[in-house]
């Protein structure tokens, strides 16, 4: 990798990163075992030994990895909003602002993150340091962690050097970005695939590791509670492994917006988890006293109030998709009408709030209500987002106002943000479509993984019952029947069932990672999936039970 790219993103040169870092971690894990060797050499024994080696060889490898993975983290930051960028610049070219003004009103914008500092860089190169802006572009392009962006810089410089126009550059640009874009993004939806193979094939591979650690105190003697236990915490570190692999694959798509005014769907989600947790107290203690249920469906009814938070989430995002599917339309109309009235605005909005948009018709009525008082436009906008919920439409709409705002052509910058718009919505149903397949897998595998366990269960339970009854001989006959008889099944299946519960978190979690919806909305595939396993493993028990008995 080229070490321009690496020290560039780390804002650091060559020479103060290995001054600075490199060269003091390599003394110091030279001279640390030798100084802990003459001041403790009792402790150089053992376990002791080779936690120390394997702390010194991680201090080692974070200095060597840390600047890879801080590239990877720029470049998916800047991936993540380049089709936002090339949109507003295409929004602001519309207008007589000069180049290096675009530069500057991007480089200011803090929600492009990394994306507005490498801006920042290129507007400085040119403003302060008074080298051209071709020049400036292409510095800056052998510099970047992001492909896409370093292409894009490349193709203007040589735009501005053959004297393009800089509004139909950036305009043709919409097209060639985009399409970068929706390329990267369904490269990324195409890991998907990838990551559900290997949650798959990982939780097929652990399942075999706690059934045996339940069957193999049968013939070891071992403690069963201890082996499961450690089965058990691998399966759940290795499941949170995959998912947090899965959230560095997956494409960062935020749905829900990020203004700071608190929407009635906002109060709504913020006051039903205390009510939800209430209610699993209040459940839990019901159980406890009242209710005499199979230890599986108790972890089930105590964990269900968390549905009221789920389904309350699930619904206000499915207002969102649908508000999104009718901006585009509505965006693109505001624009025509306003060009064709002199960039009138509210007269514009004024025409369009007969017209019928779907759910967002009552929000378009309360915005031209707000514009026609003439307080705040740019706030007026933001309400106007903030009732949707959407980060596209606060996006967008923001974009929308700031272009107009600057002397922008309304139409040719209703239809650049109303093409963009439903690119990235059709990118987002392929997403959407991608996590409802994963959520049919999950949901069978949490089935399977369930019966497999509570099987081996059932069988343990069995020859407890039938050992219990015979004299235990004094000789060795292959098999521990003292630990068979000793088996505590309440306790292992209460184990279980902790890690169902587990599971089920997790697989909650990836598919939210997946969909790119609410964090609160985990609780509604969560719930459901614990019922899964749950009723899983009671008809398990339950039918395999005469089975046993008859053998």
């Amino acid at each position: 990798m080229d070490t321009k790219i690496i020290f560039h993103c780390l804002g650091i040169s060559q020479k103060r990163y290995f001054k600075k870092f490199v060269i003091p971690t390599f003394v110091f894990a030279i001279l640390f075992p030798f100084l802990l060797l003459i001041a403790l050499p009792s402790i150089m024994t053992g376990i002791m030994a080779i936690l120390i080696v394997l702390i010194i060889f991680i201090l080692v490898a974070m200095v060597l990895i840390y600047p890879i993975t801080e590239i990877e983290k720029k470049r998916k930051e800047i991936n993540n909003s380049i089709h936002y960028y090339i949109t507003h610049m295409g929004v602001l070219a519309t207008s007589q602002m000069s180049r290096v003004d675009i530069l500057l009103r991007l480089s200011q914008n803090e929600a492009y993150g990394y994306l507005a500092r490498e801006t920042g860089r290129i507007y400085a190169l040119i403003y302060y340091w008074h080298i051209s802006f071709p020049v400036a572009c292409r510095f800056i392009a052998k510099r970047t962690p992001s492909i896409l962006f370093s292409d894009f810089l490349d193709r203007m410089a040589h735009s501005v050097q053959a004297g393009q126009d800089f509004e139909n550059f950036v305009i043709s640009e919409q097209s060639v970005v985009m399409n970068d874009f929706m390329t990267m993004y369904k490269d990324s939806l195409n890991s998907i695939d990838m990551i559900k193979e290997m949650f798959i094939s990982m939780c097929m591979s652990l399942i075999f590791i706690v059934a045996f650690a339940i069957i193999m105190p049968i013939i070891t003697g071992l403690d069963a509670i201890l082996l499961l236990g450690g089965s058990i915490a691998i399966f759940v570190v290795t499941e949170l492994v995959i998912v947090l692999f899965a959230k560095s694959k997956v494409p960062t798509d935020r749905i829900w917006h990020t203004l700071e005014i608190e929407t009635v769907a906002d109060r709504r989600i913020k006051w039903s988890m205390p009510i939800s947790l209430l209610a699993c107290l209040i459940t839990i203690g019901i159980l406890i006293e009242f209710l005499h249920l199979p230890i599986t469906i108790m972890f089930a009814v105590a964990l269900t109030p968390l549905l009221f938070t789920g389904l309350i989430a699930q619904t206000e995002e499915g207002k969102i998709k649908r508000f999104d599917e009718n901006f585009g339309a509505f965006i693109r109309s505001l624009g025509g009408a306003a060009g064709a009235r002199s960039g009138l605005i509210i007269e514009s909005l004024k025409e369009l709030v007969s017209h019928d948009f779907g759910p967002l018709s009552q929000n378009i009525s309360n915005l031209y209500k707000r514009l026609k008082t003439r307080l705040n436009t740019m706030r007026s906008w933001e309400h106007f987002a903030a009732g949707t919920g959407s980060n596209l439409i606060e996006r967008f709409a923001t974009m929308f106002v700031e272009g107009t705002n600057v002397g922008g052509k309304p139409a040719i910058i209703g239809n650049i943000i109303g093409r963009n718009f439903m690119d990235i919505v059709s990118m987002r149903k392929l997403r959407y479509s991608s996590a409802s397949s994963l959520i049919g897998v999950l949901y069978g595998m949490t089935a399977g993984i369930a019966a497999t366990m509570f099987l081996a269960v059932s069988i343990i339970a069995m020859l407890a019952k039938l050992f219990s009854r015979v004299p235990i001989p004094d000789m060795d006959i292959g098999i521990s029947m003292a630990a068979i008889s000793n088996s505590n099944i309440p306790l292992l299946t209460t184990m279980l069932m902790f890690m169902m519960v587990c599971h089920s978190l997790i697989s909650a979690m990836l598919i939210r990672i997946v969909d790119g919806g609410h964090h609160f909305n985990t609780y509604t595939h969560f719930v459901g999936l614990v019922w899964i396993s749950a009723l899983s493993a009671e008809v398990t028990i339950r039918g395999i039970t005469p089975l046993l008995g008859m053998m």
